[in-house]
Protein backbone atom coordinates (compact mmCIF):
# COMPACT_ATOMS: atom_id res chain seq x y z
CA UNK A 1 0.00 0.00 0.00
CA UNK A 2 1.16 3.57 -0.56
CA UNK A 3 0.08 6.52 0.82
CA UNK A 4 -1.94 6.29 3.85
CA UNK A 5 -5.94 5.17 4.74
CA UNK A 6 -8.54 7.84 6.32
CA UNK A 7 -9.07 8.25 9.70
CA UNK A 8 -11.92 8.55 12.08
CA UNK A 9 -11.54 12.40 12.02
CA UNK A 10 -11.81 12.35 8.38
CA UNK A 11 -14.60 10.34 8.10
CA UNK A 12 -16.37 11.95 11.27
CA UNK A 13 -15.96 15.33 9.03
CA UNK A 14 -16.90 13.37 5.35
CA UNK A 15 -13.75 14.66 4.23
CA UNK A 16 -13.57 14.06 0.26
CA UNK A 17 -10.16 11.82 0.65
CA UNK A 18 -10.52 8.70 -1.11
CA UNK A 19 -7.72 5.68 -1.67
CA UNK A 20 -7.50 3.85 -4.96
CA UNK A 21 -7.18 0.39 -5.82
CA UNK A 22 -4.74 -0.91 -8.24
CA UNK A 23 -6.46 -1.20 -11.25
CA UNK A 24 -8.50 2.13 -10.47
CA UNK A 25 -5.25 3.78 -10.40
CA UNK A 26 -3.86 1.94 -13.71
CA UNK A 27 -6.72 2.80 -15.63
CA UNK A 28 -6.83 6.44 -14.69
CA UNK A 29 -3.05 8.01 -13.68
CA UNK A 30 -1.57 5.20 -15.42
CA UNK A 31 1.89 5.32 -14.61
CA UNK A 32 1.84 8.85 -13.18
CA UNK A 33 2.20 9.87 -8.97
CA UNK A 34 -1.36 10.00 -7.65
CA UNK A 35 -0.83 10.86 -4.27
CA UNK A 36 -1.82 14.56 -4.25
CA UNK A 37 -3.65 14.44 -7.45
CA UNK A 38 -8.02 14.52 -7.00
CA UNK A 39 -10.37 12.12 -9.10
CA UNK A 40 -13.74 12.89 -9.49
CA UNK A 41 -16.65 10.64 -8.35
CA UNK A 42 -20.35 11.69 -9.37
CA UNK A 43 -19.17 15.19 -9.70
CA UNK A 44 -17.57 15.96 -6.51
CA UNK A 45 -14.19 16.20 -6.48
CA UNK A 46 -12.05 13.01 -4.08
CA UNK A 47 -8.10 13.88 -3.07
CA UNK A 48 -6.37 10.80 -3.37
CA UNK A 49 -4.41 9.91 -0.40
CA UNK A 50 -3.38 6.51 -0.64
CA UNK A 51 -3.15 3.21 -3.22
CA UNK A 52 -4.66 -0.23 -1.89
CA UNK A 53 -2.24 -2.73 -2.94
CA UNK A 54 -2.84 -5.66 -5.77
CA UNK A 55 -5.32 -7.80 -4.01
CA UNK A 56 -6.56 -11.17 -5.89
CA UNK A 57 -10.27 -11.33 -6.67
CA UNK A 58 -12.00 -13.68 -4.68
CA UNK A 59 -15.79 -15.46 -5.04
CA UNK A 60 -18.10 -13.17 -2.93
CA UNK A 61 -18.93 -14.36 0.42
CA UNK A 62 -22.44 -13.36 0.17
CA UNK A 63 -24.84 -15.24 -1.54
CA UNK A 64 -26.14 -13.88 -4.90
CA UNK A 65 -23.71 -11.17 -4.56
CA UNK A 66 -21.03 -11.22 -7.94
CA UNK A 67 -17.77 -11.24 -7.20
CA UNK A 68 -15.87 -7.83 -7.81
CA UNK A 69 -12.58 -7.17 -8.72
CA UNK A 70 -10.72 -5.69 -6.00
CA UNK A 71 -8.23 -3.96 -7.85
CA UNK A 72 -11.04 -1.27 -9.44
CA UNK A 73 -12.75 -0.06 -6.33
CA UNK A 74 -12.24 3.00 -5.11
CA UNK A 75 -12.59 3.58 -1.15
CA UNK A 76 -13.85 6.88 0.63
CA UNK A 77 -15.42 7.43 4.01
CA UNK A 78 -18.75 6.03 4.73
CA UNK A 79 -19.81 9.29 5.43
CA UNK A 80 -18.65 10.60 2.90
CA UNK A 81 -20.22 8.54 0.34
CA UNK A 82 -23.25 9.41 2.25
CA UNK A 83 -23.56 13.16 2.35
CA UNK A 84 -21.11 13.67 -0.53
CA UNK A 85 -22.22 11.16 -3.02
CA UNK A 86 -25.88 9.84 -2.16
CA UNK A 87 -28.73 12.39 -4.48
CA UNK A 88 -30.06 13.35 -0.56
CA UNK A 89 -29.18 17.10 -0.15
CA UNK A 90 -25.85 18.21 1.76
CA UNK A 91 -24.17 21.03 2.06
CA UNK A 92 -21.01 18.84 2.02
CA UNK A 93 -20.86 18.98 -1.95
CA UNK A 94 -18.53 20.98 -3.47
CA UNK A 95 -20.39 20.95 -6.80
CA UNK A 96 -20.60 24.76 -8.37
CA UNK A 97 -23.15 26.17 -10.27
CA UNK A 98 -21.43 29.15 -11.98
CA UNK A 99 -18.39 31.26 -11.62
CA UNK A 100 -18.92 35.02 -13.11
CA UNK A 101 -15.48 37.13 -14.19
CA UNK A 102 -15.58 40.88 -14.94
CA UNK A 103 -13.24 41.85 -17.42
CA UNK A 104 -10.93 44.90 -17.87
CA UNK A 105 -13.16 46.81 -20.68
CA UNK A 106 -9.65 47.03 -22.90
CA UNK A 107 -9.18 43.40 -22.47
CA UNK A 108 -9.64 40.92 -25.46
CA UNK A 109 -12.38 39.15 -24.02
CA UNK A 110 -12.22 36.15 -26.47
CA UNK A 111 -8.86 35.11 -25.98
CA UNK A 112 -9.37 35.04 -22.30
CA UNK A 113 -12.24 32.43 -22.61
CA UNK A 114 -9.89 30.53 -24.67
CA UNK A 115 -7.50 30.43 -21.50
CA UNK A 116 -10.13 29.80 -18.90
CA UNK A 117 -11.22 27.25 -21.11
CA UNK A 118 -7.88 25.83 -21.73
CA UNK A 119 -7.40 25.85 -17.65
CA UNK A 120 -10.60 24.34 -17.06
CA UNK A 121 -10.49 21.61 -19.07
CA UNK A 122 -6.94 20.79 -17.40
CA UNK A 123 -7.87 20.77 -14.07
CA UNK A 124 -11.33 18.56 -15.65
CA UNK A 125 -8.93 16.36 -16.95
CA UNK A 126 -11.12 17.17 -20.56
CA UNK A 127 -14.40 15.86 -19.04
CA UNK A 128 -16.16 18.23 -20.96
CA UNK A 129 -18.56 18.81 -17.69
CA UNK A 130 -19.10 22.66 -18.12
CA UNK A 131 -19.52 25.59 -20.09
CA UNK A 132 -17.53 29.28 -20.51
CA UNK A 133 -20.45 31.40 -21.45
CA UNK A 134 -18.91 34.54 -23.03
CA UNK A 135 -21.59 37.54 -23.50
CA UNK A 136 -19.52 38.88 -26.46
CA UNK A 137 -19.64 35.15 -28.46
CA UNK A 138 -23.42 34.88 -27.84
CA UNK A 139 -24.36 38.29 -29.26
CA UNK A 140 -21.83 37.73 -32.15
CA UNK A 141 -23.74 34.62 -32.54
CA UNK A 142 -27.41 36.25 -32.20
CA UNK A 143 -26.22 38.87 -34.98
CA UNK A 144 -25.28 35.95 -37.12
CA UNK A 145 -28.85 34.43 -37.01
CA UNK A 146 -30.12 37.56 -37.50
CA UNK A 147 -27.84 37.96 -40.77
CA UNK A 148 -28.95 34.29 -41.67
CA UNK A 149 -32.73 34.71 -40.88
CA UNK A 150 -32.63 38.33 -42.86
CA UNK A 151 -31.28 36.49 -46.12
CA UNK A 152 -33.58 33.29 -45.62
CA UNK A 153 -36.69 35.71 -45.51
CA UNK A 154 -35.30 38.09 -48.26
CA UNK A 155 -34.82 34.85 -50.70
CA UNK A 156 -38.48 33.62 -49.80
CA UNK A 157 -39.97 37.14 -50.64
CA UNK A 158 -37.81 37.35 -53.51
CA UNK A 159 -39.23 34.24 -55.07
CA UNK A 160 -42.63 35.54 -54.22
CA UNK A 161 -42.77 38.48 -56.26
CA UNK A 162 -40.62 36.57 -59.26
CA UNK A 163 -43.80 34.64 -58.84
CA UNK A 164 -46.32 37.06 -58.70
CA UNK A 165 -44.90 39.44 -61.40
CA UNK A 166 -44.78 36.31 -63.80
CA UNK A 167 -48.28 36.22 -62.85
CA UNK A 168 -49.26 39.59 -63.51
CA UNK A 169 -47.36 39.00 -67.17
CA UNK A 170 -49.36 35.93 -67.93
CA UNK A 171 -52.40 37.99 -66.92
CA UNK A 172 -51.45 40.65 -69.13
CA UNK A 173 -50.22 38.25 -72.31
CA UNK A 174 -53.84 36.74 -71.96
CA UNK A 175 -55.52 40.17 -71.97
CA UNK A 176 -53.90 41.22 -74.98
CA UNK A 177 -55.09 37.98 -76.97
CA UNK A 178 -58.26 38.53 -75.68
CA UNK A 179 -58.56 42.23 -76.65
CA UNK A 180 -56.50 42.15 -80.30
CA UNK A 181 -59.01 42.90 -82.11
CA UNK A 182 -59.60 46.77 -79.77
CA UNK A 183 -55.66 46.85 -80.01
CA UNK A 184 -56.14 47.22 -83.97
CA UNK A 185 -59.38 49.62 -83.98
CA UNK A 186 -57.53 51.77 -81.62
CA UNK A 187 -54.18 52.01 -83.87
CA UNK A 188 -57.03 52.06 -86.65
CA UNK A 189 -58.38 55.71 -85.69
CA UNK A 190 -54.74 56.81 -85.09
CA UNK A 191 -53.32 55.96 -81.24
CA UNK A 192 -49.59 55.69 -81.65
CA UNK A 193 -47.90 52.35 -79.79
CA UNK A 194 -46.19 54.24 -77.37
CA UNK A 195 -50.29 55.01 -76.67
CA UNK A 196 -50.66 50.85 -76.34
CA UNK A 197 -47.79 50.91 -74.18
CA UNK A 198 -49.25 53.50 -71.89
CA UNK A 199 -52.66 51.80 -71.39
CA UNK A 200 -51.29 48.37 -71.05
CA UNK A 201 -48.43 49.07 -68.21
CA UNK A 202 -51.24 51.44 -66.37
CA UNK A 203 -53.49 48.20 -66.24
CA UNK A 204 -50.21 46.53 -64.81
CA UNK A 205 -49.60 48.73 -62.33
CA UNK A 206 -53.12 48.58 -61.51
CA UNK A 207 -53.20 44.91 -60.96
CA UNK A 208 -50.41 45.60 -58.82
CA UNK A 209 -51.75 48.49 -56.90
CA UNK A 210 -54.80 46.25 -55.71
CA UNK A 211 -52.97 43.19 -54.87
CA UNK A 212 -50.45 45.83 -52.65
CA UNK A 213 -53.35 46.98 -50.86
CA UNK A 214 -54.91 43.62 -50.12
CA UNK A 215 -51.70 42.25 -49.08
CA UNK A 216 -51.15 45.32 -47.23
CA UNK A 217 -54.61 45.02 -45.00
CA UNK A 218 -54.12 40.90 -44.92
CA UNK A 219 -50.27 41.26 -43.47
CA UNK A 220 -51.72 43.86 -41.22
CA UNK A 221 -55.00 41.65 -39.76
CA UNK A 222 -51.86 38.35 -39.73
CA UNK A 223 -50.07 40.80 -37.46
CA UNK A 224 -53.02 41.50 -35.17
CA UNK A 225 -53.83 37.81 -34.94
CA UNK A 226 -50.37 36.63 -34.04
CA UNK A 227 -49.93 39.21 -31.04
CA UNK A 228 -53.28 37.80 -30.08
CA UNK A 229 -53.08 34.44 -30.43
CA UNK A 230 -49.55 33.59 -29.50
CA UNK A 231 -48.67 36.80 -27.40
CA UNK A 232 -46.05 37.91 -29.16
CA UNK A 233 -45.12 41.83 -29.85
CA UNK A 234 -45.84 42.56 -33.31
CA UNK A 235 -45.05 46.21 -34.77
CA UNK A 236 -46.11 47.65 -38.12
CA UNK A 237 -44.82 51.11 -39.05
CA UNK A 238 -45.24 53.42 -41.78
CA UNK A 239 -42.01 53.06 -43.58
CA UNK A 240 -43.01 48.98 -43.59
CA UNK A 241 -46.11 49.47 -45.31
CA UNK A 242 -44.95 52.23 -47.85
CA UNK A 243 -42.02 49.88 -48.96
CA UNK A 244 -43.78 47.27 -49.16
CA UNK A 245 -46.85 48.78 -51.59
CA UNK A 246 -43.32 50.56 -53.33
CA UNK A 247 -42.21 47.49 -54.11
CA UNK A 248 -45.69 45.79 -55.18
CA UNK A 249 -46.09 48.60 -58.11
CA UNK A 250 -42.71 48.25 -59.24
CA UNK A 251 -43.59 44.74 -59.65
CA UNK A 252 -46.41 45.55 -61.92
CA UNK A 253 -44.42 48.22 -63.66
CA UNK A 254 -41.61 45.74 -64.50
CA UNK A 255 -43.57 42.69 -65.74
CA UNK A 256 -45.97 45.09 -67.32
CA UNK A 257 -43.63 46.31 -69.87
CA UNK A 258 -43.07 42.98 -72.09
CA UNK A 259 -46.55 42.75 -72.31
CA UNK A 260 -47.52 46.31 -73.31
CA UNK A 261 -44.24 46.41 -76.04
CA UNK A 262 -45.99 43.03 -77.89
CA UNK A 263 -49.16 44.73 -77.57
CA UNK A 264 -47.69 47.85 -79.31
CA UNK A 265 -46.05 45.88 -82.15
CA UNK A 266 -49.25 44.00 -83.32
CA UNK A 267 -50.13 44.65 -87.09
CA UNK A 268 -53.46 47.11 -86.83
CA UNK A 269 -54.50 45.03 -90.02
CA UNK A 270 -54.18 41.62 -88.64
CA UNK A 271 -54.87 42.45 -85.17
CA UNK A 272 -58.21 44.14 -86.69
CA UNK A 273 -59.22 40.96 -88.77
CA UNK A 274 -58.43 38.76 -85.51
CA UNK A 275 -60.86 36.42 -84.65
Amino acid sequence: MAGRFFDQKENDSAAPVCLLGEGARAGIFGQQPVLGQYVKINEQWFHVIGVVGPQLSAQSDVAGIPAQDRNNLIYVPLNSAIFRLEDSYSDLKDEIDGMYLQMDPAADIVSTADVVRSILNVSHRNQGDFSVIVPAELLAEQRRTERLFSIVMVAIASISLLVGGIGIMNIMLASILERTREIGVRRAVGARQMDIVRQFVIEAILISFVGGVMGILFGFGMSRVIALVAGWSTIVTASSILLAFMVSVSVGLVFGIYPALQAARLDPVEAIRYE
